[in-house]
């Protein structure tokens, strides 16, 4: 199975710009060079740019709105447009993005994957310095569709997955994804040794938040003790791309103004089991009782579609496993992200959507988790 990667032609050379900052840094000058280095102005012209901060926090970058104008009007170049940019909290910086690499991984994703199989937005323009972590990517703005956050329904959860295994069957045991040094490589001895030793040491810290925490704390600590085979697991397994952290929060849907379905923030791409994407979204966004209503009939469905589309050679019982691995891989950055992000953050904005955020962030999948056995599952491993 092999997927369609094209690098980004620039139409100009390309030379070194100053990363903006803050809002104040998107200024006209800057926008017509960034749009003419990705060739994307072509003959027209920016006149004019105004840019806010997002009121709605990030959680690893800031958010900047831009209103835009052009000296040619008609164009199709967009007036709305989002730009991310590093974020201001040195603790984010120091503890997640220097450890973690994201910005380097997403930059590198809207560089070389513009038609990646499922819906992204437009990049207009993306650069990273490593030396500083200073980045931008700047995008068209997806309004009128809507990111439902943490309150996404059951119905948008199974869209976002049911529009899952396109994608991965795309890209299917396809040897070009392994030449890719900014995805997290299915044996990449040194990032699964400090992720599922930040997950083990995390245990402190998740007792202090969710209390009965037992199951996830034994099965990091059992998976901890056993990095080696675990990446031999892993690498055993059929390889496709995986988002790496597809859940509500990195997806747009439709609303009654228009818009589509869109997958956002490319910050945490894997080479390895798609199942991982599917347990991510299911554990996370759906309540408990709407994904035992659901589980099973969409894990036969996602299995259908990737033999429809192409796949071969892969039961359903590789799936199941899979989807256990998935699951595990998906606390353990609940259990990295609770332990190292502002938890704040996280109460305030379910709290306002009226969601419980230890239910949404830990409990949920926890529940998944002892319902497939995942711990019998990791020593077995």
């Amino acid at each position: 199975m092999l997927g369609n990667v094209k690098v980004l032609q620039k139409t100009t050379k390309e030379v070194a710009m100053k990363i903006p900052k803050e809002s104040k840094d998107f200024t006209v000058d800057w926008l017509n060079e960034a749009l003419s280095n990705w060739g994307k102005l072509g003959n027209n012209e920016v006149t004019g740019c105004k840019a806010i901060d997002s009121d709605i926090p990030g959680q690893t970058a800031e958010i900047v709105l831009l209103d835009v104008s052009y000296k040619n009007p008609l164009s199709e170049l967009p007036q709305k447009m989002v730009a991310k940019i590093a974020s201001r909290n040195p603790m984010v910086l120091e503890q997640i993005i220097a450890n973690y690499d994201q910005y380097r991984r997403e930059t590198s994703f809207y560089s070389e994957f513009p038609d990646v199989g499922i819906a992204t937005p437009e990049c207009l323009y993306a650069e990273h310095n490593p030396e500083t972590q200073d980045c931008v990517i700047l995008m068209r703005d997806l309004a009128p569709a809507e990111s439902p956050s943490w309150a996404i329904t059951a119905s948008q959860a199974i869209e976002a997955i049911n529009s899952l295994p396109a994608f991965h069957a795309k890209w299917w045991n396809d040897p070009i994804l392994k030449q890719k040094d900014w995805m997290v490589q299915n044996d990449n001895y040194d990032f699964y040794t400090a992720a599922l030793g930040g997950a083990n040491a995390s245990a402190p810290v998740l007792k202090s938040l969710f209390e009965k925490t037992d199951t996830t704390t034994e099965i990091m600590q059992v998976l901890n003790s056993k990095i080696p085979a675990v990446i031999n697991y892993i690498s055993a397994q059929p390889l496709t791309f995986v988002h790496g952290d597809y859940h509500a929060k990195q997806m747009f849907f439709p609303t009654t103004n228009g818009g589509d379905f869109a997958v956002i923030d490319w910050q945490f791409p894997f080479v390895a089991q798609g199942a991982w994407d599917f347990a991510r979204m299911i554990g996370m966004c759906m309540a408990t009782p709407d994904r035992q209503a659901n589980e099973a009939d969409l894990l036969r469905k996602y299995h259908q579609q990737l033999l429809s589309h192409g796949v071969q050679d892969y039961t359903m019982d590789q799936l199941e496993n899979d989807y256990r691995m998935g699951l595990i891989v998906s606390q353990m950055i609940m259990c990295i992200a609770s332990a190292s992000t502002d938890i704040a953050i996280f109460e305030k904005e379910c709290g306002d959507l009226g969601v419980d955020w230890r239910d949404a962030l830990f409990f949920r999948t926890q529940h998944a988790l002892e319902e497939w056995d995942a711990l019998a599952f990791a020593k077995s491993i």
